[in-house]
């Protein structure tokens, strides 16, 4: 297995902090500088020498207003947490999504951006100027790798290349579209908050919807993520523990429209983006997951997590929690193999 890794010979942002270094010949005091004025610099791991192997976890956080958002990378194997970008244009990243190139692409605060993860430059591809990306929340990738996005309002179309944006479908049963997954065989299936909640499958090339699946366990959807014809959604629900709703994970068969529930409270709060990787395990980004071990417990814990959800039993795992700057996980993604074959083509 080949991993793909970003060396020190090229220049770099680091902590999307706007200190640029270049070169590899000997050690400079930048590292120290940011260190000391950049807190995500240290709380999590910084090194020289990034690598992004198949199953490697990639999530945004929305961080904080003082050092903005964040997108930081898991290690399948070691579970260690590194930031990939943080801070410029990062303000509350909300989805991510990995191209079949390795680059990340996220939606935040009315704008599509992309982050090159062997330099770390950030880069706006879309804003709503054009009046027609709104405020995009899940995103993901199609066939034909274009960016698509829900905006809750309508499900856009754009070209990662230009920022050309089009509507592929609006109106009809769409009252709060949060978030879209392109299947294998180019439909694509949105998560509409509506009364009660909806599952809409969306032809693609015409815009037309149809409700596939509507209230039973879906109340609030807030992610989905489509493989074959298995769609999960993730939701939540009123309750009386945490702070008064708790998480769920939905199971629905795209043929038939039924539901399963495939596990619900535990450690999922408020579950807003979610995952399959390549054994077909959920990975769910939680962005009020309680820490036990929390400093902040007297104000609930809600640090936040990454769990792990096996789809047959429901058995939950928390892979990583929250910690410092980093408490509010939200879209998660997964390093799969061609983004790997891409980069070392």
């Amino acid at each position: 297995m080949t991993n793909l890794i970003i060396t020190r010979n090229q220049s770099e942002t680091l902590a999307g902090s706007g200190c640029r270094r270049i070169g590899a010949a000997g050690v400079s005091t930048l590292g120290l500088v940011c260190a000391l004025f950049f807190p995500a610099y240290r709380a999590l791991s910084q090194t020289d020498e990034i690598q992004f192997s198949p199953g490697d976890i990639v999530y945004a956080d929305s961080g904080n207003a003082i050092e903005g958002g964040f997108i930081i990378k898991v290690d399948s194997k070691t579970l260690k947490q590194t930031v990939l970008a943080s801070g410029d244009k990062l303000r509350m990243p909300f989805g991510v999504v990995i191209d079949t190139n390795g680059q990340i692409v996220i939606s935040d605060s009315g704008r599509l951006i992309h982050v090159d993860p062997r330099t770390r430059c950030q880069t706006i591809i879309a804003d709503n100027k054009g009046g027609k990306l709104g405020v995009p929340y899940g995103i993901d990738i199609d066939l034909a790798g274009q960016v698509v996005a829900a905006n809750a309002q309508s499900v856009v179309r754009v070209d990662p290349a230009n920022g050309e944006t089009t509507v592929i479908s609006d109106g009809s049963n769409f009252r709060a579209p949060l978030a879209v997954a392109a299947a294998d065989n180019g439909e694509l299936f949105v998560a509409n908050v509506a009364f009660p909640g909806q599952i809409i499958r969306v032809n693609s090339r015409n815009g037309h919807q149809k409700v596939i699946s509507s209230g039973g366990y879906l109340n609030s959807p807030r992610a989905i993520v489509v493989r074959g014809n298995d769609i999960y959604v993730t939701d939540v629900v009123n309750t009386n523990i945490n702070y008064g709703v708790a998480g769920r994970v939905i199971h629905i068969d795209a043929r038939t429209g039924t539901q399963r529930l495939v596990t619900e409270a535990q450690h999922l709060v408020d579950p807003v983006g979610i995952t399959v990787d390549a054994i077909g395990q959920l990975i769910v980004g939680d962005c009020s997951t309680v820490n036990p071990k929390s400093p902040h417990l007297r104000d609930g814990g809600y640090d936040g997590a990454i769990i792990r959800i096996d789809p047959a039993t429901g058995i939950q795992t928390v892979l990583v929690r929250g910690q410092g700057s980093y408490i509010n996980p939200r879209g998660v993604a997964i390093v799969p193999d061609l983004a790997i074959n891409a980069k070392n083509q």
